[in-house]
């Protein structure tokens, strides 16, 4: 083994493990003497001091040598830790996704700082429990943003909520993640908003469409993220309800869009206004409970009247 090949294999595998026993080093450098061993630690110093302000040193108490400094890194140690347990809350990727993704990125991190975040999402970890039937998702979500970004038309059989399958052409304009799952948002050839969820479309063809409608002034990934609930789709409009005896600001927080119209601070009542696509929001207005009670427009107050009602048959 050349000198060149020594010092890369040795310079490898600190940054993948960043810390060696001497007899580790010994194996990789093929047994080379001590005197040779010291002599290619010392030249991959230079080259870390210079290139990653990282050092190698010695450390007595565990008789290894450690890779010691931070690494010029597109993301933290800190940043790494959030950003996979929002990932593993999320439930949405496939156990194998979610394991791959995690030793990724902790692959990147300093060895301590490695074993650190393992320990922390152990327990998640082991009680991993996606929600999409173990479907992997990472591939078809980068397909289907290709087919976005080169403006192409897919055809695909989609299986709604009741298990009924449909065969759908349209023009896809963006993906969001909302509510455990990854939508996808288009046009069909009639000019109709449709959502669709990515794990009920099992196969996709691209195809060579020629229809083209112009989008709503809604349809634009920030503004329909804060305007659609429970990925309903529909027509935009502005709900108006009184909210009463509850904490405001979870109002406020959950509706982007919200904006108090009248405030009676002392009695806690409010009456607050919404933009938003569809009738989404009528899951959450019926959570609410009495707190809620729709002031418009009509349309939301007689289907809020009949769910009331269907819910009281219920106990009758």
């Amino acid at each position: 083994m050349t000198k060149s090949t020594s010092i890369l294999k040795l310079y490898i595998a600190f940054i993948e493990r960043h810390a060696l026993t001497k007899d580790e080093i010994y194996e990789i450098m093929d047994y080379k003497s001590e005197r040779s061993v010291q002599r290619y630690i010392k030249d991959l110093n230079l080259f870390f001091e210079v290139t990653h302000n990282l050092n190698i040193n010695y450390h007595a108490s565990n008789q290894k040598y450690v890779l010691e400094g931070e690494l010029s890194l597109s993301f933290s140690k800190q940043q790494a830790l959030v950003l996979l347990k929002i990932l593993i809350a999320s439930r949405a990727l496939s156990t194998e996704e979610v394991s791959s993704v995690i030793n990724n990125m902790t692959s990147l991190l300093a060895y301590e700082d490695r074993r650190f975040i393992d320990k922390v999402l152990a327990s998640e970890k082991k009680s991993y429990h996606p929600i999409n039937l173990n479907e992997p998702m990472i591939n078809r979500i980068w397909q289907l943003h290709e087919v976005i970004h080169h403006k192409k038309h897919i055809k695909f059989n989609y299986f709604n909520a009741m298990n009924q399958e449909r065969t759908h052409t349209i023009q896809p304009y963006f993906i969001t993640f909302s509510e455990l799952y990854f939508y996808i948002i288009g046009i069909n050839e009639k000019g109709h908003t449709l959502i669709f969820r990515i794990d009920r479309i099992e196969t996709f063809e691209v195809i060579n469409e020629t229809f083209h409608h112009t989008p709503p002034h809604y349809l634009s990934p920030m503004k329909i993220k804060d305007r659609i609930y429970f990925m309903y789709g529909g027509n935009l409009q502005r709900v108006r309800f009184e909210f009463n005896g509850g904490i405001i600001e979870s109002v406020l927080d959950r509706f982007p869009t919200a904006k108090t119209i009248k405030n009676d601070h002392k009695n806690n009542r409010y009456v607050v206004e919404v933009e938003v696509i569809g009738d989404g929001i009528l899951m959450w207005l019926l959570s609410q409970g009495r707190r809620v009670k729709v002031l418009s427009p009509q349309s939301m107050v007689d289907k809020m009247k009949e769910e009331v009602e269907a819910i009281q048959r219920n106990y009758e």
